[in-house]
């Protein structure tokens, strides 16, 4: 068993015992995770945090069901899931507040070998990638986030989302069709 997951079972069996410190330090080490999960998701910072903060108020909630010996985080992640989906269910027919990333050096990819040129295309290129990226419907950007961002496998998108695997793979080969018709522009000058 590794450290970290022993650490982790420490601060929930302290945690189930009422030990808000525990709790707290569960919130702290998984925070930035859940929220980059919920923005890659949803698209919103405020929509994310929102999601966020609702993951670890259900987590704690529920704390005293979780089964003792399994791993805290894919069970925390489940839960930012559910709400994510509940979410974008809710609100599949309105666009998330479309907020702009500033890019600035030092963002994403920045190579400090990079011409002014290169940094330009690159920033485009990420530019384009957000807007084809937010663009998908919500069933495939949730699968293309899990499988990219969260390096899921087919059997854990499935599992968490109550899927087959097959609509897993239907779903995320539609979603990189999609991002690649988008951005066959940028991806020929390439």
């Amino acid at each position: 068993m590794r450290p970290d997951h022993e650490i982790d079972r420490s601060l929930v069996a302290r945690a189930k015992k009422g030990d808000m410190n525990a709790f707290e330090s569960l919130v702290r080490k998984y925070q930035k995770l859940i929220y980059i999960l919920c923005y890659r998701i949803t698209g919103a910072h405020q929509t994310a945090d929102d999601l966020s903060q609702e993951t670890f108020v259900k987590a704690y909630i529920a704390l005293p069901h979780f089964i003792d010996g399994h791993d805290f985080y894919p069970w925390l992640r489940r839960i930012a899931l559910n709400n994510c989906f509940n979410f974008l269910k809710k609100w599949k027919r309105e666009r998330p507040l479309v907020e702009e990333e500033k890019v600035a050096p030092g963002n994403l990819m920045s190579a400090p070998h990079e011409s002014p040129p290169q940094t330009l295309e690159r920033n485009e290129m990420e530019r384009r990638f957000r807007e084809a990226y937010r663009a998908l419907p919500p069933d495939q950007k949730l699968i293309f986030s899990l499988r990219v961002f969260e390096n899921m496998s087919y059997a854990e998108i499935a599992q968490s989302l109550h899927i087959p695997a097959g609509t897993v793979m239907s779903r995320l080969n539609r979603a990189r069709k999609k991002l690649r018709i988008r951005l066959a522009d940028c991806l020929r000058r390439s």
